[in-house]
């Protein structure tokens, strides 16, 4: 057993070991070329979990409707919101 304990921050339930589970991450990340392959590379700088959802509460919750409602926020001119 690792010690991790994962949970969910919707129904503050413990997500067992080996159970699928719906994290939202931010990214801050870096787009270049290889020199040598000339493939496009994506270098993640830093990463930070911002939420965790058990399966249950995940797919409550789809992720068209998370990215709507993300889009719709940021975007935002009311600063109640930013």
């Amino acid at each position: 057993m690792s010690g991790i304990i994962i949970v969910c921050d919707l129904c503050k339930k413990e997500i067992p070991n080996g159970a699928a589970y719906v994290g939202i991450n931010y990214h801050i990340e870096q787009m270049d070329t290889d020199p040598i392959k000339l493939l496009p590379t994506v270098q993640v700088i830093s990463a930070e979990q911002i939420i965790t959802m058990c399966g249950k509460c995940g797919n409550k919750h789809q992720g068209a409707k998370i990215k709507e409602v993300l889009q719709k926020t940021l975007v935002s001119t009311q600063p109640i919101f930013n």
